[in-house]
């Protein structure tokens, strides 16, 4: 979802008289098995609706066209139900208005979920959450006011602290608080700043997506920072998943002057080629991604070649690599399957930042991604206390400034080691490889 105005009051998903909606439904019965579905994907159903247990719905949910949607849900209780993504309360509906039909304005691939108990006060969290760190950022580029977070502690007024830049997903804006508030607890707890911004919201505008004025946005926002607190130049960081991940990797190759390392996950990083492969029947995918970048770039790669190159990664990632700035890239093996981005995405930066000798062929990437496997002289033998058995590591390879992980898992990443990674090093020594002895795995999954 894109549309979050109800964390700030009115309803995001009120039936809105004028829309020219597509017509999605979606049909579920009291055990939450897909019955129906027209106009959208929907996968992993989960409910609880005994006698006794909390009645709870969620679900993933992929629009498979452009535009206002009617999402129709039946099958449920009879209950009051509130709508939400993750931790935004989206409305709230009778039994009866979800089987008419809600109104969604711009539907993008999230997870939908419904209950009665939780979003009230997460949406209380999140207003007040927003109030106290939500500023604006005049735009060097073209003088608009732009939403981003910041925070920074006490002893930043007369003390140098290092600075992580956290970024939304694909699909999401500013409101997509998960991420934020990830790294935020992070900063918080290690005594960072911190930085939050927008970069234009969804990536599916001209000014979006990887835009001079999204790159600009981000170093607007380092800047901000640095106006407002003292900042340790050496120590400037930079972290996402999916989307995120794609500007991670882009702000490093478009700035390698101002980031000291970035951990990226899941990433995009050839856009023309992200666009052929949501075009493709496969599950995990979704032709929605493709019509977005089309927005973006003004037409198809074929038409508008040069916006494509220009907002992908790795059109500029050798920049990175001339100056030493290391990334840290992971994802699950099973992205592109269970998640709309073919590992060979990470793969390729890894390539793009590696020495020649290390970098992987294109035929052990089109193994990985038709197999969802490794092959035997690929695979891992080592330790990392920050993937445990359940998210185990099936590749790692350390080369130049990159260092890739493909661990058991879909389209998510892992922040603790990321923030790991991030912490230790410093622009102008050399990169830190260290792995702890002791630590905590943490992955996430992310929504695109």
């Amino acid at each position: 979802m894109t549309s979050h105005k109800g964390i700030l009051g009115a309803a995001a998903l009120a039936a809105v008289a004028g829309f020219a909606a597509t017509p999605i439904q979606v049909t579920l019965d009291a055990s939450g098995k897909v019955l129906a579905c027209e106009g959208a994907k929907v996968s992993d159903v989960s409910a609880s609706f005994g006698k006794g247990t909390p009645h709870a719905l969620a679900f993933s949910f992929a629009p498979e066209v452009k535009g206002a949607a009617t999402l129709v849900v039946k099958g449920l209780p009879p209950k009051n139900w509130f709508l939400h993504e993750g931790m935004f309360s989206l409305g709230k509906y009778t039994i009866e208005e979800l089987a008419a039909g809600v109104t969604i304005a711009e539907p993008v691939a999230a997870r939908m979920v419904l209950d009665k108990n939780t979003a009230p006060a997460k949406t209380k969290d999140n207003v007040e959450w927003l109030g106290k760190r939500l500023v604006r950022v005049k735009s060097t580029l073209d003088g608009t006011e732009q939403p981003c977070y910041f925070w920074a502690p006490e002893k930043a007024k007369t003390e140098a602290v290092p600075l992580i830049v956290g970024l939304h997903t694909w699909s999401a804006n500013y409101l997509q608080l998960n991420h934020y508030k990830t790294v935020f607890a992070y900063a918080e707890k290690a005594g960072w700043a911190f930085v939050g911004p927008n970069f234009r919201g969804p990536n599916k505008t001209p000014q979006a997506c990887g835009s001079d004025y999204a790159v600009q946005d981000i170093v607007d926002a380092v800047n901000y920072a640095k106006a407002k607190v003292k900042i340790d130049p050496a120590r400037v960081y930079i972290i996402g998943g999916s989307g995120g991940g794609h500007m991670t990797l882009l702000m490093l190759g478009r700035h390698p002057e101002v980031f000291a390392a970035g951990a990226a996950f899941c990433p995009i990083t050839d856009v023309a080629r992200w666009h052929a492969d949501s075009l493709e029947k496969h599950p995990g995918r979704g032709k929605g991604y493709a019509m977005m970048l089309e927005s973006a770039c003004g037409g198809t790669p074929a038409e508008k070649p040069e916006e494509y190159r220009h907002r992908s990664p790795l059109t500029w990632l050798a920049r990175a690599k001339e100056q030493g700035v290391p990334a840290y890239v992971c994802t699950g093996i099973h992205d592109g399957w269970k998640g709309s981005v073919p590992v060979g995405h990470s793969f390729r930066a890894f390539n793009a930042l590696a020495d020649e000798k290390d970098r992987f062929s294109e035929d052990d990437i089109a193994y990985v991604e038709a197999n969802q496997a490794v092959p035997e002289a690929l695979a891992f033998k080592g330790k990392d206390p920050f993937y445990d058995a359940k998210m185990r590591i099936h590749l790692r390879r350390t080369s130049g400034c990159a260092r890739l992980t493909i661990f058991e898992g879909g389209h998510g990443g892992n922040f603790q080691a990321g923030f790991d990674f991030l912490s230790r090093q410093r622009k102008g020594q050399p990169i830190d490889w260290t792995v702890p002895a002791t630590g905590k795995g943490a992955n996430e999954a992310l929504s695109r």
